[in-house]
């Protein structure tokens, strides 16, 4: 019986729904490679951000036995084109970060958050470069960070070997949730079914509730950035306001209908400045 077949019947969380991004890989043998181990672990979907050579005779020649994974890779040249989909991204990362340097998850704790989202959209793991990790901006998109507590005499993963490791953690704990749905589950309901996240406990009147796809939070970052702008904010004082505005939305979370409070406000604001509608905005 096959992953998805287990999903659907016991209405667990999808793995067909995790999602690994590899950023600007420099080395083909480790795209190969990764997909060797996404296919072990029951992966299936692989994006590649500006890869090198990613489809060439040593990139295939380490995929053995999961070329459909790099056959049907997503490759892009923009972040966003890999992640606009996603409701959640997970960054991995090497680094301490001056504003989440205490928010690291270990892997199999980022891995329980990665099935719990699964069950509502797509989930992304992110990692970067071999040479220098995640950038920034790819750290700002972020919901959660997580490390790996390697040894200190030798602290650094290898690409391939990086995605091995968070595939199995996340297997772990996609097993693990289904044993406990089954275990829990009301017997008139679908395991599973009665888990909801503290932000997913909202109601709204008129709408339905669902976390915002990474496009659609970045479209309300530039609805009011263009606010900022108007107002008078300089550049530099805008990137401090929106990457501490990200983070508290990271801890809190956030839902769509709430992403639409913001796009009034900013809305009113221009239209009260005599300022061009912001043109980014995707109408319902």
């Amino acid at each position: 019986m096959s992953d998805k077949t287990i999903a659907e019947q016991q209405g667990a969380p999808d793995l067909d729904n995790v999602v690994v991004i590899l950023s600007h890989t420099t080395e083909p043998m480790n795209i190969g490679a990764a997909c060797r181990a996404m296919k072990t672990m029951g992966l299936k979907h692989l994006r590649l951000i500006a890869p090198l050579n990613p489809r060439g005779r040593t990139a295939r020649a380490l995929a053995h036995g999961s070329e459909d994974i790099l056959d049907g890779a997503l490759v892009v040249d923009d972040l966003m084109d890999a992640v606009s989909d996603c409701h959640v991204l997970v960054g991995t990362t090497a680094r301490v970060r001056q504003l989440r340097k205490h928010s690291h998850l270990r892997p199999s704790e980022a891995a329980e958050h990665i099935v719990d989202h699964s069950r509502g959209g797509k989930v992304g793991i992110l990692f970067g470069t071999e040479r220098s990790g995640l950038t920034n901006d790819e750290v700002d998109l972020c919901r959660y960070l997580t490390s790996v507590p390697t040894s200190e005499e030798h602290g650094s993963l290898n690409l391939a070997q990086a995605v091995m490791l968070y595939g199995w953690e996340v297997r772990k704990a996609w097993l693990d949730a289904l044993e406990s749905g089954k275990e829990d589950a009301p017997a008139e309901a679908p395991a599973g079914s009665n888990v909801r996240r503290p932000e997913m406990r909202v109601r709204h009147p008129h709408r339905g509730t669902r976390l915002p796809t990474q496009r659609e939070l970045n479209n309300m970052y530039g609805h009011i950035a263009a606010v900022m702008d108007e107002v008078g904010y300089t550049p530099e004082e805008k990137l401090k306001f929106m990457t501490y505005l990200r983070q508290l939305h990271m801890r809190a979370g956030i839902v769509n209908w709430e992403t639409h409070i913001y796009h009034i406000l900013c809305r009113k604001i221009l239209r009260r400045m005599g300022a061009p509608k912001f043109e980014g905005i995707e109408e319902d």
